[in-house]
C-alpha cells in the first residue's frame, strides 16, 4: 500500500535489491538508465528512460539496488515486496523532482546512524490487515495469505 503517493513521480532506487508481486491494482513502471555512472547522487538529468511496462494484479519482478525506477500505482493497489540485505548507506532520488521539503517526515537527527525499517505499530498493523481483508486478499478465517478461490462449476 503507498503511504506517499506524491513521491510516485520521483525517480529514485533503493538501498537493497528487491522482489515485488502486484496482489491487486497495478501500475505504470519505469527503470531508468544512468547516464552518470551507477551510484552515488544524480539529478533527472542524468536519466534516461530505459524500459516501461504496465505492471498488473500477479505480476511479479525483482530490481536491484543500483537500478533507479518509478512506480505510478492506480488507487487501491498493494504489493508484496521482499527486500533483500541493505547494500548501500544512502538510497537517492531525483532531488530537484521532489515533492517541497515541508511535506516531508521529520529529518533524523545529525550523526544518527541510519535505521533499518521498524515493524508497524499494533494500530498500523490492524489498520493494514482490515484493508487486506475487506479487499479479499487475506482470508482471516481460514488463515491463508490469500483467499482460495472455489473451483469452477
Amino acid at each position: 500500500m503507498n503511504p506517499r503517493p506524491e513521491n510516485q513521480l520521483v525517480p529514485h532506487d533503493h538501498r537493497y535489491a528487491f522482489a515485488t508481486r502486484i496482489l491487486t491494482g497495478g501500475y505504470v513502471h519505469v527503470v531508468r538508465r544512468r547516464t552518470n555512472g551507477w551510484s552515488g547522487p544524480f539529478t533527472g538529468t542524468d536519466l534516461e528512460p530505459a524500459v516501461v511496462t504496465l505492471e498488473g494484479s500477479g505480476s511479479t519482478y525483482t530490481l536491484g539496488d543500483a537500478m533507479v525506477h518509478q512506480a505510478v500505482m492506480e488507487p487501491d493497489t498493494v504489493t508484496l515486496l521482499i527486500r533483500g540485505p541493505r547494500r548501500k548507506k544512502l538510497s537517492h532520488a531525483a532531488q530537484e523532482l521532489m515533492p517541497p521539503r515541508e511535506t516531508w517526515p521529520a529529518p533524523a537527527i545529525p550523526g544518527d546512524e541510519p535505521e533499518e525499517s521498524c515493524p508497524p505499530t499494533l494500530e498500523e498493523y490492524q489498520t493494514m490487515r482490515a484493508y487486506l481483508i475487506q479487499r479479499q486478499l487475506i482470508d482471516w478465517r481460514r488463515g491463508f495469505p490469500w483467499p482460495r478461490r472455489a473451483a469452477p462449476r
